[in-house]
């Protein structure tokens, strides 16, 4: 999948999961792109109506090269074999299953404070939670996920988050 999107292999890959672009943080997730090394690479997976918004963001910020576009996808599993990290810097979003499926992948995840999962990552130290309109705040965090024993030590975090929330125990 990397290859397939000219992805260097070698590149700490950050991916956000979601429709309706501006809810979901993905301006604010460009933003704070240009602020990591260039081995960081963002792909965005959804739909959005006004695409033309985010490619020239992109292409302003200086980051197009580092910003894939996936567009929607019926099964969005490769996406988050490919990816190293989750970020989700959402306005609003009480229950996000694309955070619960990454931590349910094992990826660390960089969210927002309006973003109910982001209290299991908080509590189980898998990445960051921060505010949603803090572009400061969630390259930090992106940028702490760069480190890989942090990674590590935060992919650990992320399936233990996820172990209690059985179908029994959700029922």
């Amino acid at each position: 999948l990397r290859a397939r999107h000219d992805i260097a292999a070698d590149a700490v890959v950050f991916l956000l999961v979601g429709s309706a672009y501006a809810r979901k943080g993905v301006g604010r997730a460009i933003e704070a792109l240009t602020t990591l090394p260039a081995q960081a690479h963002l792909i965005v997976v959804g739909r959005e109506r006004h695409m033309g918004r985010y490619d020239a963001l992109a292409q302003r910020l200086g980051v197009a090269g580092r910003v894939t576009f996936a567009g929607p996808r019926a099964d969005p599993k490769p996406y988050y074999g490919a990816a190293d990290v989750f970020v989700l810097p959402t306005l609003y979003d009480a229950g996000s299953n694309a955070v619960l499926e990454s931590l349910a992948c094992g990826l660390p995840v960089v969210t927002s404070d309006r973003c109910g999962p982001g209290e299991l990552v908080a509590d189980y130290h898998a990445g960051t939670v921060c505010g949603a309109r803090d572009i400061d705040a969630i390259a930090a965090g992106m940028r702490a996920l760069l480190d890989p024993d942090t990674r590590a030590r935060a992919s650990t975090g992320a399936v233990a988050a996820m172990r209690p929330l059985t179908p029994e125990a959700m029922a």
